[in-house]
């Protein structure tokens, strides 16, 4: 069969590759991937545990970075918009993965293409410009040193009429800052893993892409039949769908929202309570973020829309304008105990324009303030400027120092993880990571949201399968609440689960099972995927077999390429020894006890094993994947029976 020869639906077929060592392009095939997989990020860790050797430095020639979006990316499924960059991650050696939305994978399908693999390096800075399939490697020089936002300008200016559509980094990747992102639609982050520090030592600047083609699905009236059922679902729950519309501008002015007791930690983990006073400065409606509100956004297919478009009227940062408020602007905000609104929408704005990982930027951050206020750093680290928590000012000072390696800027940019061993004392105990990628996520109130978090194969994210009870997320029935240690891993083992599915389709976890709304589900993927892709399975098999093997792919690849054991899957000490001081949830502390009595149970339900939390041969040749455990047994990093 030829590369242009497609069997499944939902995909081109095709894989573009892209040397830039030797500016070489060529075309493979992408469907024995997805029948393996599902596609997505599937494809893309199966390439990566294929080709990246062990040993293999972010930085290095021989490592790749991946663009797929998901399989169901550019039909009319709700929610099919996602696209995953996967690269070896900056932070722990292992794999690396983030994710964004927007119109990027879209396009990129419409273009002729269902994944684009970056091997190599450029000698000097090029962008990748793909048109209905024809690929140029272009000269980059004019757009490094660019922000996201000059670069987006100037190439829809270079391009011409027609829509554009830009994956990209900032001068944050460009500097090789850890903690950088892939920008698409100059507001869509693919944050974590370093994977725009990736593109930045590659020095790739942008991938550009225009396409109109066809997105052929195996059997268009059972698919939009499926489709149907969809949008009936979500018409049926329509107070979620006004809910999300308006975005989290709206939501969070509820105080009684439970997730502003639950999920924020304060001043760097010296709290996990924000004051009501902080809160209602934040978020009041006529003088708080609300207050910004001009329009909502949607990504591709997306029934609802959540992507809040602000403009800042007033202070220092009036003018200001930009797409993004998320729980992760909130998170961050209470990190450097900041309701100052315009302060808090300027950062995130500005840490888009630079190609920064809020997350990265705001646990980094919000550390390097609590170093200074303990005196481990002093203003001879940082220029001279005097840094404390609740100063808006301070924190824009701190995010271009970042960005543009000055001062303590520099040292945080080559891993903040490594920048507390250097400074030594009480700085390691006071950052806040998970397996040296810095954290911005709760632990000690969301026993499932921690377990979620520290057991991501990507480290220290809390969108691979982190819950917060039933009301938020997780299966129906279990009956657990946010503090609750019983139930969580079955909830999460779901949860993880379902977001395998999700990423590799490429529906958004909004639209899907994670923000509370419900949307669709697991039997509706499974529809999806015998109309759209043509593969007969049924949920049991997306969610016992697919969604297992993405798990166990990317767990295979840690395994191969870390040194990482069952001790990495603990919260950061921090919040394992220090209890919550005060508020509804005063007393409580992530537990080690707790945790591991979670983990047993975790890897139980995984079928990993108990004790180590490794992979068993058991568990491999059940997924059909005796050659992976045959590989694993010869590196010594498989579970044997006994």
């Amino acid at each position: 069969m030829s590369a242009l020869d497609v069997v499944l639906g939902g995909i081109t077929g095709r894989i573009l590759r892209v040397d830039l060592s030797g500016g070489r392009t060529w075309i493979e095939e992408s469907e024995p991937y997805v029948r393996r997989t599902l596609g997505g990020r599937g494809t893309n860790t199966q390439i990566m545990l294929d080709e990246v050797a062990p040993g293999t430095a972010w930085d290095d020639e021989a490592n790749l970075l991946c663009f797929g979006p998901g399989s169901l990316v550019g039909t009319p499924a709700p929610g099919a918009c996602r696209t995953d960059v996967s690269s070896v991650s900056v932070f722990t050696g292992g794999k690396g993965s983030a994710n964004a939305g927007g119109f990027f994978g879209a396009a990129l399908k419409f273009a002729g293409f269902d994944n684009v693999v970056f091997s190599g390096k450029s000698e000097s800075p090029v962008y990748l410009l793909i048109e209905n399939g024809v690929v140029e490697l272009r000269d980059a020089a004019h757009l490094w040193g660019r922000t996201t936002y000059e670069t987006e300008a100037l190439l829809a200016a270079e391009l011409g009429p027609g829509k554009l559509e830009i994956a990209q980094i900032g001068p944050a990747g460009e500097n090789q800052v850890r903690g950088s992102a892939v920008i698409m639609n100059a507001a869509r982050a693919a944050g974590g893993s370093g994977v725009g520090c990736v593109m930045g030592a590659k020095k790739l600047k942008a991938v550009a892409v225009r396409g109109n083609g066809p997105v052929r699905v195996a059997d268009m009236a059972g698919y939009m039949r499926a489709v149907d059922r969809c949008m009936a679902q979500c018409r049926a729950n329509m107070d979620k769908v006004r809910s999300m519309r308006k975005s989290l501008t709206e939501r969070m002015t509820d105080m009684d929202f439970e997730g502003w007791d639950s999920i924020m930690v304060v001043r760097n983990g010296q709290e996990d309570f924000w004051p009501l006073e902080r809160r209602l400065e934040l978020m009041d409606r006529t003088k708080g973020v609300p207050s910004m509100h001009q329009s909502v956004r949607a990504c591709a297919t997306c029934p609802c829309g959540c992507a809040a478009y602000l403009r800042i009227p007033r202070g220092p940062y009036a003018g200001r304008h930009g797409e993004g408020f998320w729980i992760n602007t909130v998170m961050s905000a209470s990190r450097f105990d900041l309701g100052d609104p315009e302060a808090v929408v300027a950062f995130w704005l500005r840490a888009n324009e630079l190609g920064l990982d809020t997350d990265y930027a705001a646990a980094s951050l919000s550390w390097v303030i609590e170093c200074f206020e303990k005196g481990l750093i002093g203003p001879k680290d940082t220029g001279g400027l005097h840094l404390r928590f609740a100063d808006g000012a301070v924190l824009m000072e701190l995010v271009d120092m970042l960005a543009y390696r000055q001062h303590i800027g520099d040292l945080v940019a080559d891993g903040a993880f490594e920048a507390a061993q250097k400074i030594g004392g009480e700085a390691p105990y006071l950052l806040a990571h998970v397996k040296g990628q810095p954290s911005i996520e709760p632990f000690r109130i969301p026993k499932g949201w921690g377990l979620g978090v520290v057991t991501s194969p990507v480290a220290g994210r809390h969108l691979r399968g982190a819950t917060r009870g039933e009301a938020h997320s997780g299966p129906a029935g279990l009956g657990h609440t946010v503090a609750d240690w019983a139930k969580q891993a079955r909830s999460v083992v779901w949860q993880a689960r379902t977001k395998e599915i999700e990423d590799n389709l490429g529906i958004c976890v909004y639209t899907g099972t994670w923000s509370g709304a419900h949307f669709l589900n697991p039997d509706n993927y499974a529809e999806l995927v015998r109309t759209g892709l043509g593969l007969e399975v049924d949920t049991d098999a997306l969610m016992n077999h697919y969604a297992p093997v993405g798990r166990a792919l990317e767990k295979a690849f840690n395994a191969l390429h870390t040194p990482l054991t069952r001790a990495d899957d603990l919260p950061p000490e921090r919040f394992r020894r220090e209890p919550v001081p005060s508020g509804p949830y005063a007393g409580q502390v992530a537990d080690e006890a707790g945790y591991n009595a979670m983990l047993d149970e975790f890897y139980a339900l995984s079928g990993w094993d108990r004790a180590s939390g490794d992979l068993t041969r058991a568990h491999l040749e059940s997924l059909g994947l005796s050659d992976l455990a045959e590989r694993l047994s010869w590196a010594g990093k498989l579970t044997e029976p006994s």
